[in-house]
């Protein structure tokens, strides 16, 4: 290997060694995720539409739409910034703890008053409050694994913060459409839940101190030049490539399975069919991020279990494009939960491989993250339900897939 071909990491802002993790940390992390899920999952998926319901009966497709994509941008916009911020930023309680607190109260609190807004204009402020709040939880949460976790536990780590999405979108159904169903309540209580979920976290494990920044003591190191940022980020680039095809693809594949089933299987009860496909998936996903993640620590391979990753949800997606009967959409719904379970702990772990430089890590990773909540999904399936069907819908999610598989065969540092 030539010394161009050498893993681009910044060695002047090389992190310390890190000492393991406890279980303890493992499960509150993975309990401060679930919080934070909770507040992400459950709107998208249900608490929105139902709000809008409530709210507008009349326009409750464009107003659920539209408060939907407020919140997505919000969260594109807000997501860098507020990770440039955490870095640069120097409280005494931890600068990655500081921000993750402060972004759940900022979040909890209006997501608790959304329910009771006589309106959906006065409901959208508060929304975008709610992905403030977010955007400043992602950031700091997903800044932790790469600040105190050294590399052979990052799979379980990455494993921690994907396995409750899975708990928290099914658990949070049932108390949403079950066991609260007043829209007003019911927000309270998410909101309620949320911000009591990490705090044994973040209160009960201190925040090591991190390095100094670049500059702060000696002489301002130099700037680079294009080609050397280039270098650099490669790995870091690729990966970020990576992890959007293979999420652009996923939701291609999952946002329009409601209408797939009503118009292309003529199913009777396409809503209850579509439940017993999201329980599938999940189930099948939490496993797969579980198993996920302690292989790609044990074996110390990163590449090839994103790969093999987007390659099971290429399969899936090929499958309800070509045999599109109940059946196959039960073993679809089983290869994409195993599949994107996989991607979850993996990606994430190798995405804290490939970081370039300590110091800038919560801006990096927002930059990758705000670019994963761009609305491709949505606008590949506009044109191509606009001037196609359901097997040319798929089988272009299995290509953009596909490449993201192959993207990650891109990045060099890592196995």
């Amino acid at each position: 290997m030539s010394a161009d071909a050498r893993p681009t990491v910044d060695t002047a802002s090389a992190p310390p060694a890190q000492t393991p993790v406890s279980r303890s940390w493992l499960w509150t992390f993975g309990l401060a995720w679930f919080g934070f899920w909770l507040l992400v999952m459950l709107p998208g998926q249900f608490m929105l539409v139902q709000l809008a319901s409530t709210l507008d009966p009349a326009e409750k497709i464009g107003v659920g739409s539209f408060l939907i994509a407020e919140m997505a941008i919000v969260i594109v916009v807000s997501v860098p910034v507020i990770g440039w911020l955490c870095d640069r930023s120097e409280p005494r309680f931890g600068r990655r703890r500081t921000w993750a607190l402060g972004g759940f109260a900022t979040a909890t609190v209006p997501f608790a008053l959304v329910g009771i807004q006589p309106s959906w204009q006065l409901a959208a402020v508060l929304l975008a409050i709610v992905a403030v709040g977010q955007s400043a939880v992602l950031v700091s949460l997903s800044a932790m694994i790469a600040d105190q976790v050294p590399p052979a536990q990052r799979g379980r780590a990455s494993a921690a913060a994907g396995v409750p999405q899975v708990i928290a979108l099914a658990g949070g159904m049932i108390i949403v459409t079950e066991l609260v169903k007043d829209v007003g309540w019911s927000w309270a209580v998410i909101a309620a839940l949320a911000l009591i979920a990490p705090l044994p976290f973040l209160l009960g494990h201190a925040e090591p101190a991190l390095p100094a920044r670049a500059g702060d003591a000696g002489p301002t190191p130099p700037r680079r030049s294009i080609r050397q940022i280039t270098r650099v980020y490669h790995d870091l680039g690729w990966a970020g490539v990576s992890r959007v095809l293979v999420n652009a693809g996923n939701l291609v594949g999952t946002t329009y399975l409601l209408y797939f089933l009503s118009d292309s299987l003529k199913l009777a009860s396409p809503e209850s069919a579509l439940t017993v496909l999201i329980l599938v998936y999940l189930v099948a996903s939490g496993l797969g991020s579980w198993a996920g993640g302690a292989l790609t620590d044990r074996l110390r391979s990163r590449r090839f279990f994103v790969a093999a990753s987007a390659g099971l949800q290429v399969g899936a997606a090929l499958t309800l494009a070509f045999v599109p009967t109940w059946s196959a959409s039960i073993v679809a719904a089983v290869l994409l939960g195993i599949g994107y379970g996989v991607f979850l702990s993996v990606d994430q772990a190798l995405l804290t491989d490939v970081l370039p430089d300590v110091t800038t890590r919560a801006r990096d990773l927002g930059i990758v993250n705000a670019a994963q909540h761009l609305p491709i999904a949505a606008l590949v399936g506009w044109l191509v339900l606009s001037v196609a069907g359901y097997t040319q819908l798929y089988v272009i999610a299995a290509v953009i897939m596909a490449l993201g598989g192959v993207a990650v065969y891109r990045i060099r540092s890592v196995r």
